[in-house]
């Protein structure tokens, strides 16, 4: 019985000599921990993600005390981007090692375009059960990201370290991740202009340099009363109707633009505003900051005749520019948007209709 043991323990033990040798023999196929190891799935604990690009373009994403992101420590970033990015870095995957044939061209191609990718998170020096002491953030994962594959299902990829590229995608998508890591920092801009309630506004004036006795300022008294002023006189109105009012303010809970127009030629961004603007709006919160919004006609690249009375449509009816962060952004609005805010003071003196609250 002995005896048996010891030659069936011989037997296995040549066999996993054998799966050994078959495994490590298989280098293009075979994925190391390292080699593989991509995701970061708790993204609750990142704190930073730096990504930069062999153009020298960088884009820093980092977690503040509120659950929100910041934009290269300048802007609030995309709610929404941050989103798709987090849910990426949780859920990316290996879907197979790139062949042996292949394996130094992709390596080339990594090299001359690829992003690389840092991902950072809040870890512990100390973690005995759920006790933690003594955090600190350290580096999580670095990767880089290269082109879409042949099939347009994945995307080529090495983790820091690692001599082996691989591909990558994510599990239930159909496409590549590549452009999820995008170092274009105009990808990461929040759209929103306005984002206040009525206890974070001091004062709101709309000007409309065209028709100048429908300009008016709102001010707001202590969150007890609001006044409505005729912007040309500065003469008080008292006869408004109030449920107009207070749903014209909550309009500027969130106001977007639609596009980031900072690319454009700066000639013809030049030739758009050195007109008068059509409209001017001042936002002035509680703590001191100013906001403006100026708003520009968009020329039609070709005339349209209007369906209704066979006249010339010049100018778009759906969208218009507008400078906004002290004249720093060039954007493209909507009307549809925010025609919610530019209303005449007129308007306040007219009773309500229900068209008035769609």
């Amino acid at each position: 019985m002995r005896k048996n043991r010891i030659v069936l323990f011989i037997i296995v033990l040549i066999l996993g000599v054998l799966a050994a040798v078959l495994i490590l023999g298989r280098s293009g196929t075979t994925l190391d921990s390292r080699t593989g190891d991509f995701a970061v799935p708790d993204t609750a604990a990142i704190t930073r993600i730096f990504m930069a690009d062999k153009s020298d373009r960088t884009v820093l994403l980092e977690r503040q005390p509120d659950g929100t992101w910041m934009l290269n420590g300048q802007y609030k970033a995309h709610q929404e981007n941050m989103g798709i990015l987090l849910n990426t870095i949780a859920n990316i995957a290996v879907r197979q090692p790139v062949a042996r044939a292949a394996h130094d061209n992709i390596l080339k191609l990594l090299a001359a375009r690829s992003v690389k990718v840092e991902v950072y998170k809040n870890s512990y020096r100390i973690k005995l059960g759920s006790i933690r002491l003594f955090p600190y953030e350290k580096k999580a994962r670095t990767f880089y990201i290269g082109d879409a594959t042949m099939d347009n299902n994945g995307s080529y990829a090495l983790i820091e370290g690692a001599g082996k590229p691989v591909v990558v995608y994510l599990p239930g998508l159909r496409g590549y991740i590549s452009s999820r890591f995008t170092t274009l920092e105009n990808d990461w801009r929040m759209h929103t202009i306005f984002a206040h309630k009525l206890p974070e506004i001091a004062s709101i004036e709309v000007n409309f340099p065209l028709q100048p006795s429908e300009s008016f300022r709102l001010v707001n008294n202590d969150n007890k009363s609001i006044s409505l002023f005729q912007l040309e006189s500065n003469m008080q109105v008292t006869d408004y109707d109030t449920l107009k009012l207070m749903n014209y303010i909550n309009a500027y809970r969130n106001i977007r633009f639609e596009t980031l127009l900072n690319d454009m030629e700066p000639e013809r961004r030049d030739s758009i505003t050195s007109q008068s603007p059509i409209y001017i709006i001042t936002l002035n919160t509680t703590d001191g900051q100013t906001m403006k919004v100026k708003t520009f006609a968009r020329k039609l690249p070709v005339p349209e005749l209007d369906v209704f009375d066979d006249t010339t449509i010049i100018f778009d009816r759906d969208r218009m520019y507008a400078l906004i962060n002290d004249d720093k952004d060039f954007v493209l609005i909507q009307y549809f948007v925010f025609d919610k805010i530019l209303r005449p003071l007129s308007w306040f003196t007219t009773p309500s209709s229900p068209e008035d609250f769609q």
